[in-house]
């Protein structure tokens, strides 16, 4: 066992007061088991607390394995005490930011390709490379017009917590990034609408008002994401621990594995294997994970 303690935090944010409750319940067995002290609690809201506790890395390990198994009543993070807050926020768009696939909303809409939505399940559970299937779908745009593909905004939703999560964080000076894998059309307005400091995403050629099919700019994959996260963190002067990357599909797991904290958002297995933590109730969890209080947070 390592004889180093360090301090850690335990973030519990529930959605109703039935799986609170029997979440703190069973943590607290947990603990006893395991003879760690907790050495204070708050309440960051009535379904949110903080758990500071001390021990060995040992400990921890075996608490968390055990403790992570609530994930499907809770969102949880256990993690160091230093660098919890971040400085610098990297989010994908697709299914994480919003609700769909935009490539399958567009192909559902205007295309009615049945191959389409299998390349992006493909893709995203890596499968097969993104860079090939960002290719093949593109192609399959030609002719379509600009404004077919903006209109389908209006049909997109943002998930539960974004706006106030994006917002807070830039009310606390954060840099906040949109990195999308995604058509510059759709990402542009998204990233806008919720207040992303920061969009990078892959561009249309448009001729006449008509997409070509192809793309303008050099393809944003799992690669080119890691870039522009890598590229903001040594233009800002962050620490790396200072960072959080959040996303669902396999070409995020780049940016998942670099920053300080990565989180995988309602993601596929490849995903959650790699990301530190794993959740899917609200976007704000993310704020408290950080230590953010209702009174705190911008709704």
């Amino acid at each position: 066992m390592s004889h180093k303690c360090f301090q850690f935090v335990l973030t519990l944010v529930a959605t109703n007061q039935k799986n609170y409750k029997y979440c703190v319940a069973f943590i607290k067995n947990i603990f006893n088991e395991r003879k760690v002290l907790v050495s204070q609690s708050k309440n960051l809201s009535n379904l949110a607390l903080d758990i500071y506790f001390t021990c060995y890395i040992d400990d921890f390990n075996f608490m968390r394995k055990k403790i992570y198994i609530l994930n499907k009543k809770a969102d949880l993070l256990m993690q160091r005490v230093k660098y919890r807050k971040k400085k610098l926020i990297a989010c994908d768009m697709d299914m994480t930011i919003i609700n769909v696939e935009t490539v399958n909303l567009i192909n559902d809409n205007l295309l009615k390709n049945n191959q389409i939505s299998n390349i992006t399940k493909d893709a995203m559970s890596g499968n097969i490379s993104f860079r090939e299937s960002i290719i093949t779908r593109t192609k399959l745009l030609k002719g379509i017009k600009k404004v077919a593909i903006t209109n389908l905004i209006k049909e997109i939703k943002i998930n539960d917590g974004v706006e106030s999560f994006i917002k807070t964080m830039n009310n606390y000076g954060n840099h906040t990034m949109l990195i999308s894998g995604g058509y510059d059309l759709i990402a542009n307005s998204i990233g806008k609408k919720v207040g992303f400091k920061e969009i990078r995403c892959n561009t249309l050629e448009v001729v006449n008002n008509k997409l070509t099919g192809n793309l303008e700019n050099t393809i944003l994959d799992k690669k080119g994401k890691l870039y522009h996260l890598k590229s903001s963190i040594k233009k800002l002067n962050i620490k790396k621990d200072l960072t959080l990357a959040v996303g669902d599909g396999d070409n995020d797991i780049d940016m998942i594995k670099y920053s300080g904290l990565g989180v995988a958002w309602n993601a596929y297995e490849k995903v959650r294997f790699v990301a530190d933590v794993s959740i899917g109730l609200t976007f704000k969890s993310l704020l408290y994970f950080q230590g953010f209080t209702d009174k705190e947070i911008l709704d």
